[in-house]
């Protein structure tokens, strides 16, 4: 077993700081396309090119007119001609020369030939029923500032504005790198004894929905040049490097020397279970987080690390995480959804300052939330982590004594979340 006496425990709050503060990006920039952009972020502000309208439009069909023909009330309509008196006014096309003013066809009456014979009601004001020029955006304003993300109708302001292309920052490199001679790759038979290295599409799938590009190394066995090798090769080509597992207490767990060895650590491990052994170090200026081997800690500790980091450089902030007071419907048990031991003792005896995650679902209810612990009791089991709207973060032994009706904060997970 190897010796953790040394180890530097952070809370998750400072292992976030931590690395956000050693991360030197410099975000790159290209231009691409709108029809390429959804989910991009703008580099830059992005401006109105034209004014939007460009001409005095009409905001319905119906017919033009001159608001200066209705000074003295209803004119008589029945001798007006087409072109001179009166013209189409169609939804969303500039006004025809020389008319202010649109009236909606509700409201006009026409006899068999089509000729105008009557109007049911006379406009209040000149430019009625019309958009005037610059009233959607105006030339010069500002429609996004930089660092935001693009959205279907966001990318659609654009295009109405004059753009075809967008400058956005590009997608940060993230390199994982999987750990651990139990593993295999997928696609070949599974030994008696192994189990399929699944981290790296769990991680190559959520990067690139937050807006990222993945970079995934082959899985490593347990040994310590390959994995020092991979580690410095993936500092310096990626923006950011996470590697899996190797930081516990197992004969071939030296991660953490290694990191040691080429770079600088911050943080050997934190405050909370699933995801106790994730590390924060830096090698060559790139920031290397240690994420959890287990499949639910990965999945835990990669929104809750690797995310932030990926947001940093995108937007130039972390991304806060929602929470809400919810009402406890039933029993969470301690760490892991276990019922106390008789006496109230937990079944494990951890510091006070350390939490366990509790995945919950949640109801909404008239005027107020109600959480409850997930049903069965495989909690680790990722398909039913999926299932998950919450977590509740607690020590383990405030776990086990909270009972049915107590307030508890909650933290709503977005599994998709981008923003």
């Amino acid at each position: 077993m190897r010796d953790h006496s040394k180890h530097i425990q952070l809370t998750r709050e400072q292992a976030i700081e931590k690395l956000v503060e050693v991360s030197e990006f410099t975000p790159r920039t290209e231009l691409v396309d709108l029809h390429g952009a959804c989910g991009r972020v703008t580099a830059a502000d992005c401006s109105s090119r034209y004014d939007i309208p460009s001409a005095l439009c009409s905001q319905m069909d119906g017919i033009a007119v001159r608001f200066d023909d209705f000074a003295d009330g209803m004119p008589d309509v029945s001798a007006w001609t087409f072109g001179s008196d009166y013209a189409w006014a169609n939804t969303g096309t500039a006004m025809p020369a020389g008319f202010d003013t649109a009236i909606a066809i509700e409201q006009v009456e026409f006899d068999d030939a089509g000729m105008l014979v009557a109007l049911k009601a006379t406009p209040s004001q000149r430019g009625e029923s019309c958009n005037q020029p610059g009233s959607t955006f105006t030339r010069g304003e500002l429609l996004l500032p930089a660092r935001t993300r693009l959205t279907p109708t966001k990318i659609s302001a654009l295009a109405m504005c004059g753009y075809t292309e967008v400058e956005v920052v590009a997608k940060p490199r993230v390199a994982f790198i999987p750990t651990g001679d139990e593993l295999v790759e997928l696609g070949c038979e599974l030994p008696a004894g192994k189990a399929y290295e699944s981290n790296g599409i769990l991680l190559e799938q959520k990067l690139r929905l937050w807006g990222a590009e993945p970079v995934i190394y082959p899985c490593l066995p347990d040994d310590w040049d390959q994995i020092k090798a991979a580690i410095l090769d993936a500092s310096e080509k990626a923006d950011i490097v996470a590697i899996n597992a190797g930081s516990s207490k197992g004969a071939k767990d030296f991660t953490m020397e290694i990191l040691e060895e080429i770079g600088t650590v911050f943080c050997h491990e934190t405050n909370h279970g699933p995801g106790h052994h994730t590390s924060a170090s830096q090698v060559n200026g790139t920031p290397v987080l240690g994420i959890s081997g287990p499949p639910a800690g990965c999945e835990i500790t990669s929104d809750w690390y690797l995310k932030p980091l990926v947001d940093y450089f995108l937007y130039g902030h972390v991304v806060e995480f929602t929470t809400a007071t919810a009402t406890l419907a039933q029993p969470l048990g301690g760490a892991h959804g276990k019922p106390e031991k008789p006496g109230g003792a937990p079944r494990k005896k951890v510091s006070p300052g350390f939490f366990a995650i509790r995945p919950v679902k949640v109801e909404y209810e008239a005027d107020w939330l109600s959480v409850k612990p997930l049903p069965g009791s495989k909690h680790h089991n990722l398909l039913q982590l999926d299932e998950a709207d919450a977590y509740v973060e607690k020590n383990p032994a405030e776990l086990a004594r909270l009972e049915p009706g107590a307030h508890v904060e909650i933290e709503l997970r977005f599994p998709y979340r981008t923003d």
